[in-house]
């Protein structure tokens, strides 16, 4: 075994890893950006422009605004994430944990104005991106499973400009704040592989065991803290057949999140090794990193038809670049070193959703709607840090108007992920047997917005 900077890589291996899974409309991507939205499981975004969050989607449906509008709201996600198996290590310990995803409050806030009858400009902020999951500290399979917690922030600023009475091309600039933390614990590898050095006739090795084994479970092996911003920009065209029926095209660029002074922290102690190498720890202490995280590029179609006086139906296909995410590399900041690099192999990834619209009277509208997100993590590349899964999406919401200018939307939806079964080790370096889990989730989201016609 190649134990050059073993405890160094395998860190890295957790905390990177983690984070790149953290890739996909599936994955860590977010969608919740409005509550009408979500009231239709996302259906029809960026043509519909029922209110003013729909500039953050497309800017080109800024130009069907006639005057100035402002929402502001929140979707509560309640997670319920559940992870099954036993310890490959001996013992056969159980490596059950329950609701390992916290609960979360996204929160939006977009404004539309338009200038005359061709301009009309926009501003939002959302959070595109985000994604927790936390494991006791004492886990067994602390290296692979600790707390994971990735915030974003996504401001825009977009302009729409009507071409004719048919056609509306718009552009938008993003500024993406990222505050990222991973941590893992030693959890039950200390003392397995201490067990396992301890019996070696190198006296050193030896040391090395008896050092391991000391390790408490709880021991913070590795912890990552970083923040960054990442800038990129959205495009969008809108074609309106007629007053009833019309289609949209998004795109919105890839976004490069460059952490430049991440802080890398472990309690483990740096420990000499007979071939001149050693394992790296920190002792409590900090040292600076570097790594470039790449969120992907989105197509996105959408249309709406106005089959009957008082109904409507939507749709929309998004189409997430994934393949593009291949590999991830970490360098030491103070020399450049290279400390981690992972192959990927993420694939494309795909959501579709359909969705109808009720105009009951003046004050009342009902919407409702279904979904699927297609993973882009493939099964070989699943980790029990962000579990992810294919997801089947349903829906409904409802917006009153108390009169003309002010109106309150409300959305439920629920969202059920297929089961799967994950097989990770805990570093391709370590001579340890892979751990194999089940893991099975489902959430449920509340949104609520204001909004109000100036």
């Amino acid at each position: 075994m190649n134990r050059k900077n073993l405890f160094t890589r395998t860190a890295l291996a957790a905390i990177v890893g983690a984070i790149s899974s953290q890739a996909g409309a599936a994955g860590f991507q977010l969608n919740e950006y409005s509550t009408s939205a979500l009231g239709r499981a996302f259906s029809g975004e960026g043509v519909i422009a029922d209110d003013a969050s729909v500039g953050s989607r497309n800017p080109a449906a800024l130009t069907m605004f006639d005057r100035p509008e402002f929402s502001v709201g929140a979707i509560h996600i309640n997670p319920s994430v559940d992870i099954k198996g036993k310890s490959p290590l001996g013992a056969h310990t159980s490596t059950n944990a329950g609701d390992i995803a916290p609960s979360a409050l996204v929160p939006n806030i977009h404004f539309v104005a338009p200038i005359n009858d061709k301009w009309a400009i926009g501003a939002s902020g959302t959070t595109n991106f985000g994604l927790a999951t936390d494991f006791p500290s004492d886990y067994p399979a602390g290296l692979i499973g600790g707390k994971t917690d990735l915030k974003t922030m996504n401001l825009n600023l977009s302009a729409g400009y009507r071409v004719n009475n048919q056609f509306s091309v718009g552009l938008g600039l993003n500024a993406l704040y990222a505050d990222a933390e991973i941590t893992r614990h030693v959890g039950e590898a200390g003392k397995v592989l201490g067990s396992q050095l301890s019996n070696s006739l190198n006296p050193q090795y030896q040391g090395l065991g008896k050092y391991l084994s000391s390790l408490s479970p709880s021991d913070r092996f590795a912890q990552l803290k970083g923040d960054a911003w990442g800038f990129g920009w959205n495009a969008g065209l809108l074609y309106e057949f007629d007053e009833g029926n019309r289609v949209s095209f998004t795109y919105r660029s890839k976004i490069k999140v460059k952490f430049k002074d991440g802080e890398f922290q472990s309690d483990l102690k740096t420990i000499p090794l007979p071939n001149g190498s050693s394992i790296i720890g920190t002792e409590g202490g900090t040292i600076k990193g570097k790594l470039d995280l790449n969120l992907p590029e989105i197509w996105e179609f959408a249309a709406y038809h106005r089959v009957a006086p008082k109904w409507a139906v939507h749709y929309n296909f998004a189409y997430t670049s994934w393949s593009a995410f291949e590999e991830l590399r970490a360098t030491r900041k103070s020399d450049g070193q290279q400390l981690f690099k992972k192959e990927e192999g993420f694939r494309d990834a795909w959501r579709v959703a359909l969705g109808t619209t009720y105009y009951h009277d003046d004050n009342w509208t009902f919407r409702t709607g279904i979904a699927f997100d297609d993973s882009p993590v493939p099964a070989d590349k699943r980790s029990i840090s962000i579990p992810d899964q294919d997801r089947f999406w349903l829906s409904a919401g409802a917006t009153y108007a108390f009169n003309k200018d002010m109106s309150v939307d409300v959305g439920l939806a629920y969202m059920h992920g297929k089961k799967v079964t994950i097989k990770e080790k805990l570093s391709e370096d370590l001579p340890l047997p892979a751990y194999e889990f089940e893991s099975s989730g489902k959430a449920w989201l509340y949104g609520m917005n204001f909004n109000y016609r100036f």
